[in-house]
């Protein structure tokens, strides 16, 4: 193998994989550092089987929505921004912040209209997708809005309603005319869906599932409706596997024949460190008006991509330590080949969880802003 492929970041080593997928499923899916989906194995993509969905090891969604519900203070009572004072509710916040108002001729809280988000951000972010495509920002505009107005809608109505844990009590209603919850920004019914999932209350209203549980969990009492509810949101990794693979197991070598990403990786499989384990997760908003209402980082707004590399490339330095450590120890490996990968395996995962807990830290200090793709 040549030095230049195995520092090649976009290199996947492919030709190897099968090694490496006996050596997961020899580990338990313990360690690990691949993408997985559902369904069908891509070169990409290990798939999740059916059965295991909330057990798991590498099911990043599931662990996601542990890591959030372990962490009440983070999404339902975080500090209110510029004040450090812990909120009473989201609704409080979103009140203050004027996403949502007191509708005085209907004597009922609503969503508003006006705010910067709803009327001059939304429409110079469309007059931009119109320009690279027909139509397309006009369609964005209406599914965003449309989101908006359903999400803050719900928390008009509920002030716990973006809370973990937290089931509101709804109609069918509430689900019809549901806009953006498919890639091409289709006006969707939900209410079968809701209708499936919810509890019978009494006259129409229902129990609605567990807010941000997923469709694809093996209890029908755990399952929800998925990355739209209560609002939209998505499982973001504080080292995600790009950086991972870039900054470790493709990084420099000073002797490519001994560090390269195949001997980097049996180090890595050796230890307990997953990158899809609740300490690498964190529930994300998707755009900016919740992520400023929570206080948190708004990932990847306005349907811009599906990555944000000026994040992942900011962790080089973070992780080098990590690198340097399985390196340490594949030096040592031809003298004491067995002991020297297990101690540098136990040194690499404790570091990795510190890594994850200083990364996260620094996250939820900085409070709100956009993770975007550029």
């Amino acid at each position: 193998m040549s030095a230049k492929k195995v520092n090649d970041p976009d290199s996947r080593h492919i030709d190897e994989r099968k090694f490496l997928t006996e050596l997961h499923k020899k580990s338990g899916g313990k360690p690990c550092f691949w993408k997985h989906e559902y369904g069908t194995s891509s070169d990409e993509c290990i798939a999740i089987p059916k059965g295991e969905y909330d057990t798991h090891a590498c099911h990043y969604r599931a662990n996601g929505i542990k890591r959030a519900e372990s962490e009440p203070e983070v999404y339902n009572t975080r500090r209110i921004p510029g004040t450090g004072e812990a909120r009473s509710d989201n609704r409080e916040v979103a009140m203050k912040l004027g996403f949502i108002v007191m509708d005085t001729a209907r004597r009922k809280y609503t969503f508003s209209r006006e705010t910067h988000e709803y009327t001059t951000l939304a429409e110079d972010i469309a007059a931009r997708k119109n320009k690279s495509e027909a139509g397309k920002g006009t369609r964005f505009l209406d599914a965003y809005r449309g989101r908006y107005g359903k999400s803050l809608g719900w928390l008009a109505k509920d002030r716990h309603a973006w809370d973990v844990k937290h089931r509101m009590t709804l109609d069918p209603q509430d689900f019809k005319q549901v806009y953006g919850a498919t890639k091409n920004n289709a006006l969707t019914d939900y209410d079968d869906d809701f209708r499936e999932l919810a509890t019978p209350i009494v006259d129409k209203a229902q129990l609605a599932p567990i807010n941000f549980h997923i469709p694809q969990s093996d209890n029908p009492a755990m399952q929800g409706l998925g990355k739209w509810f209560p609002y939209e949101h998505d499982h973001h990794h504080m080292i995600p596997a790009s950086a991972f693979q870039e900054f470790v197991l493709n990084g420099p070598s000073s002797d490519p024949s001994i560090m390269n990403y195949m001997s980097r990786a049996r180090i890595v499989m050796q230890g307990t460190w997953n990158i899809h384990n609740p300490d690498n997760m964190i529930l994300l908003p998707n755009e900016v008006y919740p992520g400023r209402i929570l206080d948190l980082a708004a990932h990847i707004p306005w349907q811009m991509g599906a990555d944000h590399k000026p994040y992942s490339r900011e962790l080089k330095s973070a992780l080098e330590p990590a690198r340097k450590l399985i390196d340490a120890g594949l030096k040592q490996a031809p003298e004491t080949p067995h002991d020297a990968e297990e101690t540098a395996a136990a040194k690499f995962s404790q570091k990795m969880k510190q890594i994850c807990d200083e990364q996260r830290a620094q996250f939820l200090e900085k409070g709100f802003f956009v993770l975007e793709p550029r």
